[in-house]
């Protein structure tokens, strides 16, 4: 095999391999929130680039001629497309508004850069990149994507260090370990394109396959985690509390105001079974109590030295183990329990007990079923 036919089949395979992705994904969840956004990342600045180079390197001349304003305008969607999957995945009021089309302002002006060229320009620029090396438009085009990494995968970062931040203050454990991939794909993501990058500064001629490939394995990565992962609605702002039935609560430095507070709230969980809410956040947690939020997230956090999500999954997790030791007699099986402990889904269920003990539940049963032979 030689290099044409090398770039041909990568090309060729990769975008056969990412349209069977989209589908896998859009399908399985049935074409249903942050997917469509994913399904975009997958095709829309991809497949076009690889047609591009794969009938330049065909001689398909005519098609080519067409596709080299596309190609140079469509790869610079990835990364507003990434930022935008970030904001739908963390903020559940995300619409698309008409400012959102400021972010594809470098596609259009690439496109329309490439469509001021006339044809012998164009077919100058393919023949050149024939050669090995890119051209003045594929210099330009370089440019805006390196700049588009920087800016918005530290804008990414940025956001997602923040909802963290947010999800650990009023939410639960299973809302970031449901959504921590995310910053995992995005992660990947920079790795890939820092590669691609250097890559690139080394040998112009490396995006016509090695992008292709990683490109491939990152999608990989967000179709298995889309779909094993349940969409789970992450609260932007933290819930308002009544403030006629909450008092003013002063001396927040008293230690032991502190210690009576987590000793209430672990008496109010433990009585009324409240943890077994699967929507449970620290400001229902606050209003049931009446106390501040501020207040009964600073005494978790000073005297059991855990945020709110780690008081809260510590219950669950105790529930689970309870109804693990008895599946025999209750009919349940390791599976089905979830939502008996207060988790909205399997995934994160195992997610968070792994996390809190150590090992997957079926682990920790066996070892207990062995404990109790000894």
């Amino acid at each position: 095999m030689d290099y044409t036919q090398f770039i041909l089949t990568v090309n060729s395979s990769s975008i056969v391999i990412l349209i069977v992705l989209a589908l896998i994904l859009l399908f399985a969840t049935r074409f249903r929130g942050e997917n469509a956004y994913a399904a975009l990342i997958i095709v829309l600045p991809n497949v076009p680039v690889y047609l591009y180079n794969m009938s330049r390197m065909l001689g398909w001349h005519e098609f080519s001629l067409v596709m080299l304003p596309i190609s140079f305008s469509v790869n610079t969607l990835l990364m507003p497309l990434l930022w935008m999957f970030a904001l739908k995945n963390f903020a559940p009021d995300f619409r698309l508004q008409w400012k959102h089309l400021l972010h594809c302002l470098p596609a259009l002006f690439c496109l329309l850069v490439g469509l001021s060229m006339s044809i012998e320009e164009r077919m100058a620029s393919i023949r050149y990149e024939m050669t090995g090396d890119d051209t003045w438009i594929g210099n330009i085009n370089t440019m805006i994507i390196f700049v588009q990494m920087v800016a918005y995968f530290v804008a990414i970062f940025v956001y997602i260090y923040r909802s963290k931040k947010l999800i650990n203050n009023v939410a639960s454990d299973a809302d970031w370990l449901q959504k921590e991939w995310i910053w995992r794909f995005e992660a990947l993501f920079a790795i890939l394109f820092v590669i691609v990058m250097v890559a690139y500064a080394i040998w112009p001629r490396t995006d016509a396959w090695l992008i292709q490939i990683l490109n491939v394995i990152a999608m990989c990565y967000l179709v298995y985690n889309s779909i094993a992962h349940a969409v789970i609605p992450v609260m932007s702002q933290p819930e308002e509390i009544n403030n006629d039935k909450v008092p003013v609560v002063v001396s927040v430095e008293d230690n032991e105001q502190m210690k009576n507070i987590c000793h209430q709230a672990l008496d109010i969980l433990s009585s009324s079974k409240l943890y077994l809410r699967p929507d449970l956040t620290l400001a229902i947690l606050a209003q049931e109590m009446q106390v501040s939020q501020r207040l009964l997230s600073r005494s978790i956090n000073t005297i059991r030295k855990q945020n709110f999500f780690e008081f809260i999954n510590e219950l669950r997790i105790e529930e689970a183990k309870q109804k693990l030791m008895s599946l025999e007699k209750s009919g349940y099986n390791i599976d089905s329990i979830y939502t008996e402990c207060g988790f909205r889904s399997r995934s994160t269920f195992f997610l968070v007990f792994k996390k809190v003990v150590g090992m997957t539940p079926a682990q920790w049963l066996k070892d207990w079923e062995r404990r109790q032979v000894f």
